[in-house]
């Protein structure tokens, strides 16, 4: 379990101090997807930043299992939190096995063979397996995003973070990201999602949280709840 408690995030913008977040106290269930939603500027990406680990000048506490996160060894963290970047980060220059190789070869230690045993089979449980030689640019949006999905799933993490994960995929591809990501939830894997797709995120709903000028505003523990929430539901546009 993944708990954010009271963050506060201070930028420095145009010698004016803004307020990324205030005070705010999130928990990410195992088997659960977690909606991050929010417009553009609400804090979405800097709260998945904060419990990556990527944004480390935060005020307030993150746990994982009840240890601290700041405490974490980059390994460990590497290993138990997977993001996936809204611009997905694939290297232009490796094919889609190697890009998934990688990772398992410098935070794993896994030798050339085992990791690239290890990548294949995780691109085989997402579809992927046939593409594994192709190049990112050979890739439609859709593949990209799964090549995305495999690296991180390849070391195994208990929480996968997911930024905006829609925003260059199509009505189809969305749907399959869908699926998967349900049937990641049947793992076990805590599923977090910053989304600013309605559509996508009727798809996922399960668990949601509304933030707005980087304070959270609105939430629900559970799918069968939102109707009775005006404000979500009047964001979602039902």
């Amino acid at each position: 379990m993944l708990c954010a408690e009271k963050i506060n995030v201070l930028f420095k913008q145009n010698n004016k101090i803004i307020q990324g977040l205030k005070s705010v106290s999130v928990t990410f269930f195992p088997g659960r997807i977690t909606l991050l939603l929010g417009k553009s500027g609400a804090g979405k990406t800097t709260l998945l930043r904060c419990l990556a680990g990527l944004e480390k000048n935060f005020d307030g506490q993150i746990t994982l299992d009840n240890q601290d996160t700041k405490q974490l060894t980059p390994k460990q963290r590497a290993t138990k939190i997977g993001l996936v970047f809204q611009q997905l980060n694939l290297f232009p220059h490796m094919t889609v096995l190697a890009n998934c190789a990688l990772p398992l070869q410098k935070v794993l230690l896994l030798s050339r063979e085992q990791a690239e045993q290890k990548a294949c089979a995780v691109l085989a449980e997402l579809g992927m397996e046939t593409l594994a030689q192709c190049y990112p640019a050979q890739l439609s949006g859709g593949q990209q995003q799964r090549v995305a999905l495999a690296r991180a799933l390849g070391l195994g993490p208990k929480i996968l973070l997911l930024d905006e994960p829609t925003s260059a995929l199509d009505p189809e591809n969305s749907l399959i990201l869908a699926q998967i990501l349900k049937q990641l939830c049947t793992q076990g894997i805590a599923v977090v999602i910053s989304c600013q797709d309605m559509t996508f995120a009727k798809m996922v709903l399960d668990r949601a949280y509304l933030l707005d000028g980087g304070q959270m505003i609105e939430r629900t523990e559970n799918v069968a709840d939102v109707g009775e929430n005006a404000a979500l539901m009047r964001f979602l546009g039902t």
